[in-house]
């Protein structure tokens, strides 16, 4: 979990020049806190992850009131930041955290390895949230995977600090278990039957096992008795020497590690003069584009400028035809300034946030949304990202600036020139994105196709937007925008000759089907003494056939 008063537009190289210009900005001391410990490092590397600095220094691995991935949290971007991890909030050598005790109690662990992430996402949601709803909590554990527990102990565990109702997840929602509702795999017939005691016998490897079972079983799977109660006065608080440091006048800070230099500019203006200086170098704010590169594939950039700190890339202002959002917002920062929206407007004047928000909650996990922005889903210019087909199809507006002055540009098709590239000059900078209300009449529409709902790339995606005339069926504007798919079929010269695709090739058996010629098995005259054999569920677990 992080606390602090992103992706890039490009991902050329810096030349060597570009290089030895940027070796003119002194090393700079990064100072940031981990579980309420300072830490200063005099020779930060832009290429060490959060990951790797924690187990180097010794610390378990998961990562607020942002809870995030270490993996893709450059350290140098955590300049003023107070990182804390699951062995910062409770102890079973001092104290627990209910979060963590409640985990253990509801059998939320087994091996172990999902643990201590799913326990800091849960502990940054009541950070946020000291009452959420079950909702909120899957939501929240969305980006943990776990793969031998099971999410059901978890979420009972972690619902006990909702105010709603307990039942299990099958439940009625009114505190009732679904046994309680006539769901039980035992009818009460059934249940009469059973004698107090029953014995079964059966061999394992030799070994004769005795099972008792009893004729009242208990339905509480764990027991809440004199659990720890949810006290936010004891969390870490936001140490007082970063907040000091924040209203301090901001400055330019520099970090040269063996291969990158890492600039994050003192503010707006900063940020544009470097981008004019080194319009090649890629301008990270939430590194889950470059990210993935430089860790998977080894790519390397000698300059990195960081604008993560820069205050108007995250600004939101609302208008009274729409809200401007800052190219530097979080996808989840933008998730709730929408759901703020529909809320406030209502539903005919929030459609284009409807069909935003529907796309929003099925990108990626948590830990991610907090991380990407809206402006790298964009610049990215990737088709399997799915908010520019809906962003155009919304006729947004794209504020830019640059040396030259500032530019506003629709966002449509015209603006994504090819696969990872986009309409923007090297040395220019997405500074925001107008997002419209919408019209009387008109209706926006959000479509994608994955491997599964939530935590996939989409294969395809689209953004409708459609404009009737007032109180009739006449349409007067349609737009409809895709992304994953090209304007025709394009075959590589290296397909296989036995490949079918793009290949008009003649089913094999169509002649013999047409003829009558074919033969199925179903048409096949009986034999004598023919078997058939057809699949059966057995009454007993491990019986032997007789």
């Amino acid at each position: 979990m992080v606390s602090k008063p992103g992706a890039s537009s490009a991902t050329e190289h810096c030349d060597h020049s570009q290089l030895i210009m940027s070796s003119l900005c002194m090393n700079s001391e990064l100072v940031f806190y981990i579980n309420g410990k300072k830490m200063v490092e005099t020779n930060a590397d832009p290429e060490e992850m959060l990951l790797a600095y924690l187990r180097r220094k010794g610390t378990v691995i998961s990562t607020g009131h942002w809870s995030i991935n270490a993996c893709l949290q450059p350290i140098c971007s955590l300049h003023g930041a107070a990182v804390v991890t699951v062995e910062g909030i409770g102890s079973t050598k001092t104290k627990l955290h209910p979060v963590q005790e409640r985990i253990a109690k509801a059998h939320g662990s087994q091996c172990g390895f999902c643990t201590p992430g799913m326990v800091m996402s849960m502990y940054t949601l009541l950070r946020n949230n000291p009452q959420p709803t079950l909702e909120d909590i899957r939501e929240t554990l969305g980006g943990n995977l776990c793969r031998c527990t099971g999410y059901r102990p978890i979420i009972d565990g972690f619902k006990t600090f909702c105010d709603s109702a307990m039942s299990c997840q099958n439940g009625d929602g009114n505190g009732k278990c679904c046994m309680e509702n006539c769901n039980s795999h035992n009818s009460e017939s059934d249940v009469r039957q059973q004698k107090p005691y029953q014995f079964i016998q059966f061999p394992i490897h030799e070994l004769r096992i005795i099972i008792c079972r009893q004729k009242s079983i208990s339905g509480e799977l764990f027991s809440m008795d004199n659990v720890l109660p949810l006290d936010p006065t004891q969390d870490l608080i936001f140490p007082p020497e970063l907040l000091i440091m924040g209203k301090k006048k901001a400055e330019q800070i520099c970090f040269q590690g063996e291969k990158v230099r890492w600039i994050s500019p003192a503010n707006l203006k900063d940020l544009i003069k470097l981008k004019a200086e080194y319009p090649n170098a890629p301008l990270l704010v939430g590194n889950t584009t470059i990210g993935p590169k430089m860790n998977l594939k080894g790519t390397i950039h000698p300059l990195v400028i960081y604008g993560g700190s820069i205050p108007e890339l995250r600004a939101i202002k609302w208008k009274n035809n729409g809200v401007t959002v800052g190219a530097g917002c979080s996808l989840s920062v933008l998730k709730d300034i929408l759901l703020r929206g529909i809320e406030e407007l209502g539903p005919e004047k929030s459609r284009v946030y409807q069909a935003l928000v529907q796309t929003l909650q099925c990108l990626a996990g948590k830990q991610i949304r907090n991380m990407a922005t809206v402006g790298g889903n964009i610049l990215s210019a990737n088709p399997k990202y799915d908010l520019s087909s809906i962003l155009a199809a919304a006729e947004c507006t794209l504020h830019i600036v640059s040396n030259d002055g500032a530019r506003e540009v629709c966002l449509s098709e015209e603006f994504f020139t090819d696969f990872g590239k986009t309409a923007l000059r090297p040395d220019e900078i997405l500074l925001a994105i107008d997002i419209p209300h919408s019209r009387p009449w008109e209706f926006v529409s959000a479509f994608r196709q994955a491997q599964r709902r939530e935590f996939a790339f989409s294969i395809v995606n689209a953004g409708m937007r459609v404009a009737f005339r007032h109180d009739s069926n006449v349409v007067e504007n349609l737009d409809i925008f895709y992304g994953g798919v090209g304007p025709t079929l394009i075959v590589p010269e290296t397909q296989s000759s036995g490949d079918p695709v793009g290949r008009p090739n003649v089913h094999q058996a169509a002649l013999q089907q047409a003829t009558g010629e074919a033969v199925y098995y179903d048409d096949i005259p009986s034999v004598k003494g023919e078997l058939f054999v057809s699949m059966v569920t057995s009454t007993r677990a491990h019986a032997k056939i007789m």
